[in-house]
């Protein structure tokens, strides 16, 4: 194990080496960890002497530069990124840094930060829907620049559909529906601040689409149980054991898992306040099992953080877990049990929804446990409860004195 001690620094970062120590210590790095960055930032300081650069110097432009001299001898720590600890350090430290010089920025890109900018002032989403609008809008934009270049006033709605048949060709129809929701808000906002000349977010069509053409992806309590006790990471197997339980118990979103707080747990009564879609706040009864399964995180695996999320991550520096790795995390323990497909959070969820109408509920008690807010959503699981089908089933008419033939009507 290497020593952070014994790492010498010289040059124009030797003054911050010891404090830059304390710094990772109390982001929770490990010794060896802590040693490795320090011998980073002792590279970095020999390459600045041979520029002759001080610290304020360092520039992303500048990084940059001694990171590819970097890769041309060393295997670890050879992007910008390694450094962020030692940046973050500095700027707490209030040591300012020369700025690279603005890129440009094409007409294409200024328009969509525009967009964006309209989304989060004016419209208020959030931030995962922002995202997603501006997912669907930017190869659009790409599309048409190749075919009519930037000239945006004189964009057409045969254009806009000409786009979405296009996409059409290769991807679903749940996919070109969000597609054209992004569009029409973008079209709208083109109108608004008079780019285009007309409004033309009318002229997309509604795609024809039914949240009931297909069965729910649900997986058995067998499959559920499997990937609950599955193999778990040796690094977090407790942390991520109260994530299955969280998520196959209580029906959580990967995202709102994400945000849980020490705070939103109300031990005495047993609740768990969780804000779910347009940030509702919920409160929501913990299950026993799952609850046993944060406390034993809590006291014996979460490390020791001034951070206030519930689940962390395991290396330093202790950061909130995001909905990624939480999902990435289900994925990796489903794949452990045998299941032969993708297997993300959220399908977890909907096997919340029908083991409960498996075990004789009803959908409004499933509703009440996803937290719907309509009554069409949770419908769409009633097509799972096959028992409860086929007592709906008329028996198809045979011909009289005839039970095998397949009966006509006129």
């Amino acid at each position: 194990m290497s020593d952070p001690f014994k790492v010498v620094v010289v040059g124009p970062l030797a003054p911050f080496a010891s404090d830059f120590h304390v710094f990772l210590s109390g982001l929770g790095y490990s010794p060896d960890s802590a040693s490795q960055k320090l011998q980073l930032v002792a590279h970095l300081s020999r390459w600045m002497v041979e520029q002759g650069l001080a610290v304020q110097a360092l520039s992303p432009g500048v990084v940059e530069e001694f990171f590819a001299v970097r890769r041309q001898g060393y295997r670890n720590f050879r992007t910008p990124r390694s450094l962020t600890p030692f940046f973050d350090f500095l700027e707490r430290a209030r040591i300012d840094r020369v700025a690279d010089p603005p890129p440009m920025v094409s007409p294409r890109d200024k328009l969509l930060a525009d967009f964006e900018q309209y989304l989060t002032g004016e419209r208020g989403l959030r931030p995962t829907t922002i995202v997603n609008y501006l997912n669907q809008v930017r190869p659009f934009l790409g599309w048409r620049a190749e075919r009519s270049g930037s000239d945006w006033a004189s964009l057409s709605i045969a254009e806009v559909t000409d786009f979405l048949l296009w996409r059409g060709r290769t991807e679903t129809i749940g996919s070109i529906r969000v597609a054209a929701t992004a569009l029409r808000a973008f079209l709208r906002w083109l109108f608004l601040v008079s780019v285009i000349p007309h409004s033309l977010a009318e002229g997309i069509p509604a795609v024809a689409y039914s949240p009931y053409a297909g069965l729910p992806k649900f997986l058995t309590q067998i499959q559920v149980q499997a990937i609950a006790n599955g193999t778990a990471r040796k690094l977090v197997p407790l942390r991520n054991q109260a994530l299955l339980l969280v998520l196959s118990r209580m029906g959580l979103r990967a995202r709102e898992v994400q945000d849980l707080t020490l705070d939103d747990i109300d031990w005495r009564v047993g609740i768990v306040r969780v804000t779910g879609k347009g940030g509702r706040i919920e409160a929501m009864p913990l299950p026993v099992d799952a609850g046993a399964a944060i406390v034993n995180y809590l006291q014996n695996e979460r490390p020791t953080s001034s951070d206030r999320h519930l689940f962390l991550q395991a290396t330093a520096p202790h950061r909130p877990l995001r909905s990624v790795a939480i999902s990435q995390m289900v994925t990796s323990r489903a794949a452990g049990a045998g299941i032969g497909f993708r297997v993300g959070a959220h399908r977890l969820r909907h096997s919340v929804a029908t083991a409960i109408l498996d075990q004789g509920g009803s959908l409004e008690e499933a509703a009440q446990l996803l937290r719907h807010s309509s009554a069409s959503t949770t419908v769409n699981y009633a097509k799972v409860n096959l028992e409860a089908l086929r007592l709906m089933a008329v028996p198809w008419p045979v011909a009289a004195g005839n039970p095998g033939a397949v009966g006509h009507s006129s």
